[in-house]
């Protein structure tokens, strides 16, 4: 009997010694939180690339940055960067083809988008036929392969005839009286704006036809300084066709140093190089 309290008391007291010694600091292990889907809304419009999202790393978000501006930083200039990296976010098997999808906005006619939510990846936009629309949902495979769904909202329709011989009667005006800038300004001499009311007579007779502006530079200078001053040069045509009441859609890109008409290294020759071009591109829908 004497024994079973001795060993009943020692029982206790190792009990009482265990509270007594544990850390009271020691806190249960919290729950683990869910990570969220990565996401991703890419849309081109009117020039202007905007990227949208959540991220799961720097590293995804600069191969991604990279790649937008080597395809629409130099043509339009204005990519509009609005991504985050969330360390909340988990990791997306689509980030890596996001580099071979994004030369896909730039095929759309009017607009373009792609929306990732982490399940499925929405394409919209408006192409000029079914053929190229078929190109293009060949061309999303790389994302479906990451096992995104597909959901494709792209309308085909045919662009109306090109105005014709526009394109021949304004390289007609400007191979005889090019549009130049003073030297690193976007001031045009008088003989310049000439040249564009001239330009402006025959645009008038097209107002639905879609034209690129092209700024073009010297070679003096740093090359993405001249690119952004031959986009403001074009920006400076573009301001000066609306001005007049012109309705075209126009899109200014600068391409700075990269189309020299002249090698001359002479005065003649730089101020030649340093010009405006026109193209037409399409024509826009009624």
């Amino acid at each position: 009997m004497m024994r079973a309290v001795i060993l009943a008391a020692g029982a206790v007291a190792l009990g009482l010694l265990a509270m007594v010694c544990l850390p009271r600091h020691l806190t249960p292990p919290a729950a683990t939180i869910p990570l969220s889907p990565a996401t991703l809304h890419a849309r081109l419009e009117q020039g202007v690339l905007t990227l949208r999202g959540s991220l799961p790393s720097q590293t995804s978000k600069t191969a991604i940055l990279q790649r937008a501006h080597a395809l629409y930083g130099a043509q339009f200039g204005r990519v509009v960067d609005q991504l985050t990296v969330d360390p909340n976010v988990g990791p997306a098997a689509w980030t890596g083809p996001m580099s071979q999808i994004l030369p896909i906005l730039g095929q759309m006619t009017e607009h373009g988008s792609i929306i990732i939510d982490g399940r499925s990846v929405v394409l919209s936009g408006q192409v000029d036929s079914e053929q190229t629309k078929a190109i293009l949902l060949r061309d999303m495979a790389p994302l479906a392969q990451t096992g995104l769904t597909l959901e494709e909202h792209i309308l085909a329709t045919p662009r109306p005839p090109l105005p014709p011989a526009l394109q021949q009667q304004l390289n007609e005006i400007l191979s005889r009286a090019s549009i130049e800038f003073e030297s690193n300004t976007t001031v045009m001499p008088p003989r310049s704006r000439a040249t564009l009311d001239r330009l402006i007579v025959v645009l008038r007779t097209a107002p639905r036809a879609i034209i690129e502006i092209g700024g073009h530079t010297d070679k003096y200078g740093a090359s993405d300084y001249n690119v952004q001053l031959s986009r403001r040069r074009a920006e400076a045509v573009r301001h000066y066709f609306i001005s007049h009441g012109l309705t075209n859609q126009f899109t200014a890109i600068g391409y700075g140093a990269s189309r020299p008409l002249s090698v001359a290294q002479t005065r003649a020759g730089f101020q030649r190089n340093r010009r405006i071009e026109l193209r037409v591109k399409g024509q826009a829908d009624l």
